[in-house]
């Protein structure tokens, strides 16, 4: 064995315990897997049990492992022994104590103990819940018997016979609606305005006088009050039986739930917005392409999509907000009034709102291009009634059947409205599909090269205008759009040769030529960035 065998023999050996005990590869080690084949396979093998051993390490049980034999097959063994504890655990977290591991020595002894007093302590929790519900029925109940009607509770309480005549209804009433007692007291309800009494009267009755268990019936109501003024009522029913068990009447407390309902209105809005914001931020980021799995996903979040659709994004442009707070408020109501418009789906992104708005697909692209643009208007005037001074940008996203590439439409409605702002910063509505050459260049100015693409081919120029006060930049312009030097001298009142002798100080002041289509090209690029950045 010679020398240089020996020093691969020991680099081998290093190699083997860098992957064994170090966390970096070496750098060097493709140079051996190349030259070794075999030793190549082992190193594969190695950091295939490695990658392995390490998603184990992390929890992860999904990870799959090809290689067979000794090793890998313990490692394997392991996994599915684990999988299997972690399905256990998960029946033991539904209620199922029924669950015993058996694999694990002491540990396997030690769980199966906690699921055995988990099911112990479940049962006597159990029991002691059913005591606690027991008492407080008896409680309850006690309550319903012996509790006084105070005539200075902020609540209604009403006593009504069988009749259906109001016995007894305590002065809070005028607060509450702004009749007094003694305008209601001695009438049939259906003699007085009180609706939410006269609510009884459907079916409940029946419902009530038939119960033998004489549950409470809670009925919600809502009620106009004296003052022309309309509140959201709650009434808490039970019937009143004599000493012998025959019924004798109505028991009752109502209560204003106006602020609750209010509330409960503004929390179902709220869990609204965020079934959609999650909804489409989870199409948006996983980049779905099967029309499918986006209508299933809907399906179970009850969002209801369209088939065809057009994509536009919304942007507030002229309001700053020094509380977070605000901002959001706005932001909110905005989508919760773009989410009335018919055929219209609203929801908040990271920088603006989005907007899917239905059409029909009988329509052409001409056609289907300008009518996006006509109901984007639609869409600024109509959010300018509600919100006259929010001053609002549309960008419309380009056509596509479907929901395929839905992030890289979106993408483009919003790159739609940056373009829009530097190159045609009075118009409200700009469809990407009407972009041009921006459609290829908006993207590269996120980039530094851009600026230094632009300061490489008219940087000279730009600086020779700032330091002369001359208008090269613009000349070069004009010069590059195709016009004759005639027409150009019309549009900047100056004479022909006055744009000849421009042209020619623009070449030399770029050394270039303006009769190369390459230069000419390369100009026209630089100029058009430079609108953008």
């Amino acid at each position: 064995m010679d020398q240089e065998e020996k020093s691969d023999i020991n680099e081998l050996i290093g190699l083997i315990n860098s992957i064994l005990y170090t966390k970096a590869l070496p750098p060097n080690i493709t140079e051996y897997t190349d030259k070794y084949l075999s030793f190549g396979k082992l190193v594969n093998d190695l950091l295939a049990i490695r990658k392995f051993t390490y998603e184990l390490s992390n929890g992860e049980l999904t990870h799959s492992l090809e290689l067979r034999g000794y090793w890998p097959g313990a490692l394997k063994a392991l996994q599915s022994n684990l999988r299997h504890l972690a399905w256990q655990t998960s029946m033991v977290a539904s209620g199922d104590y029924s669950q015993r591991v058996d694999f694990m020595g002491s540990f396997s002894t030690s769980f199966n103990s906690m699921i055995i007093r988990l099911n112990e302590l479940t049962e006597n929790e159990k029991q002691h819940i059913a005591e606690l519900e027991k008492n407080q029925l008896i409680i309850k109940e006690s309550e319903r018997k012996y509790k006084l009607l105070a005539d200075n509770t902020d609540d209604v309480i009403w006593l009504l016979n069988d009749k259906l005549k109001i016995h007894y209804i305590s002065p809070s009433i005028e607060k509450l609606l702004g009749y007094t007692s003694e305008e209601l007291e001695g009438k049939k309800i259906t003699e007085t305005p009180l609706s939410f009494l006269q609510a009884l009267c459907e079916d409940n009755t029946s419902f009530l006088k038939t119960d033998k268990k004489h549950e409470p019936l809670i009925i919600e109501w809502n009620q106009l009050g004296k003052n022309r003024k309309m509140i959201w009522t709650e009434s808490l029913v039970t019937i009143v039986q004599s000493n012998e068990g025959d019924f004798i009447g109505f028991l009752g407390v109502t209560r204003d739930i106006s602020e609750r309902r209010k509330t409960e209105g503004l929390l179902h809005q709220a869990y609204e917005r965020k079934k959609k914001n999650d909804f489409f931020s989870l199409i948006i980021n996983r980049n779905y392409t099967d029309d499918s799995e986006i209508k299933d996903l809907a399906l179970q979040s009850k969002i209801y999509i369209p088939k065809y659709f057009s994509l536009l994004f919304l942007v507030i442009t002229n309001i700053c907000f020094e509380e977070d707070t605000r901002k959001q408020q706005t932001i909110d109501a905005l989508i919760d009034l773009l989410n009335k418009k018919e055929d219209t789906i609203a929801w908040e992104t990271a920088n603006g709102i989005g907007i899917v708005w239905s059409i029909t697909k009988n329509t052409t692209d001409i056609n289907r291009n300008n009518r996006e643009i006509e109901e984007a208007g639609v869409y600024i005037k109509y959010i300018s009634a509600y919100f006259p001074d929010i001053e609002i940008n549309i960008g419309i996203a380009n056509y596509l059947d479907g929901w395929a590439d839905f992030s890289k439409r979106l993408k483009n409605a919003e790159t739609a409205i940056k373009i829009s702002k530097q190159i045609w910063p009075d118009q409200k509505v700009c469809h990407y599909e009407n972009c041009g050459i921006y459609q290829v260049l908006a993207p590269f100015t996120i980039s530094n090269d851009a600026q230094a693409y632009v300061n490489k081919m008219i940087g000279s120029l730009i600086q020779h205008d700032i330091n002369s006060g001359t208008e090269l930049v613009g000349t070069l312009e004009k010069i590059l759009s195709g016009l004759s030097f005639k027409e150009i001298g019309t549009q900047m009142f100056l004479h022909h040769k006055t744009i000849q002798l421009r042209k020619q100080r623009i070449e030399q002041i770029l050394n270039i030529s303006l009769d190369s289509y390459e230069t000419r090209m390369a100009l026209s690029t630089a100029l058009q960035l430079m609108k953008l950045l």
